[in-house]
């Protein structure tokens, strides 16, 4: 008969040798004294060995190698109470070939700052884009960072910033200026009267479009700065023109600031997919008239709320009960409007920054009494939510989005 202590010893020591690391190397083939990146985690293991080197690490954690030759990188449990040795959790080979292509030198595409001249202590992001895999140090400061990415920096003085791009295959620089202006500069400044950056108009020539239309975003902006188009945070002229092709809904933003101040527009561009013609029977069906509403689908409601609106006579009047931006208020219109929800109009409403919501409208009645009328019947529930209902003429409602000539 076997004595208890080894048969205790070993179900001690079967945890640590099923204590598996997930251990990765990037990348996996490199020329000669080129850096890998080596990270692993062992959940049930503190400490690991790792060979070749027999250095002694935490369970989770990376180094940075340089192998002259292909190498396999092994980790062992090095944990209390691991076997002399221990038992291996993991490996990673890394391939080194003397041959391996060198690839596209990194190249800096673009570097560019918020703004050029600051006050002390103000912020300024620096943003750049490079091509080729690299990594970036800034100057000053020595920062390691990525080959597209931004930073913010407060500079105290004038201070001129340099990125470096480098692979293995070559690198490239390049540097700019950010002036920081005393406040006497800047009491100059507003003596000479310099004009505060502004956005005169900012338009688009549609704002409905099917995917794969093209829209036309065109600007006037005053001040002398220029112009960031978001997104894409493009860097463009303070009167000047873009065309666009969005696949989504998007909300395009246009800011422009310079030492006077700033300001910013946006305009929405909508992306819907056709919608088949709504009939009479469409419009007068109950049940397909509330499922808008119901399920939230702002869409298919504002595309209802178009079709109710054409149907109705010339010189109609409604009544305006709420202006939103959130979907979800659909619904709650709906509820309260309990049998009369099939009477709820969704139309768009376009705020004077550009952002698109909507406005839920009660009916479409041949005069303004008629519309009064209508609202003293109305449900209980739809008067207690909409106390101040707005008679309106159904065809000309503020917050109409403006005609494209």
């Amino acid at each position: 008969m076997l004595p208890l202590l080894p048969l205790v010893a070993l179900y001690a020591q079967a945890p640590a040798s099923s204590a598996l690391a997930v251990v990765t190397a990037e990348p996996r083939e490199v020329r000669p004294g080129e850096s890998v990146l080596l990270t692993w985690a062992c959940p049930r293991s503190p400490q690991v060995r790792l060979e070749p080197g027999g250095m002694i690490l935490p369970g989770r954690s990376q180094v940075t190698l340089r192998p002259a030759y292909t190498t396999t990188y092994r980790l062992f449990d090095a944990g209390p109470g691991a076997e002399p040795g221990g038992a291996e959790l993991g490996h990673a080979e890394v391939r080194v070939t003397p041959g391996l292509p060198l690839g596209e030198a990194a190249r800096i595409c673009a570097f560019d700052a918020s703004a050029k001249a600051v006050l002390p202590g103000d912020p300024v992001v620096l943003k750049w884009e490079c091509a080729g895999s690299a990594k970036v140090r800034l100057e000053p400061g020595g920062l390691e960072l990525d080959g597209k990415s931004e930073v913010t920096v407060t500079p105290l003085e004038s201070t001129r910033y340099t990125i470096t791009a480098n692979n293995a295959a070559g690198g490239q620089s390049r540097t700019l200026e950010v002036s920081v202006l005393g406040h006497q500069a800047l009491a100059l400044a507003k003596a000479a009267r310099t004009p505060t950056a502004s956005v005169c108009s900012f338009e688009a020539s549609r704002t409905v479009v099917k995917p794969g239309e093209q829209v036309d975003l065109k600007w006037v902006c005053q001040g002398d700065a220029k112009v960031r188009l978001e997104p894409g945070g493009l860097e463009l002229d303070g009167q000047s023109s873009i065309a666009v092709v969005p696949d989504k809904t998007t909300v395009y933003t246009l800011s422009v600031s310079n030492l006077m101040g700033g300001s910013s527009r946006s305009v929405e561009v909508q992306v819907e997919a056709p919608r088949r013609v709504l009939t009479e029977k469409d419009l007068a069906d109950p049940e397909e008239a509330v499922k808008p509403l119901e399920h939230m689908d702002l869409q298919e409601a504002l595309h209802r709320g178009a079709a109710l609106r054409a149907a109705a006579p010339e010189g109609s009047w409604t009544l305006r009960l709420v202006v939103s931006g959130r979907a979800d208020g659909l619904k709650q219109v709906a509820r309260a409007a309990g049998p009369k929800a099939p009477d709820v109009l969704v139309l768009p409403y376009v705020r004077p920054d550009g952002f698109r919501w909507w406005q839920a409208c009660y009916g479409a009645y041949p005069t303004r009494t008629a519309a009064m009328k209508a609202w003293r019947s109305a449900p209980e529930a739809l008067k207690k939510a909409f106390h101040d209902a707005l008679p309106l003429k159904l065809q000309r409602l503020p917050g109409d989005p403006p005609k494209v000539l």
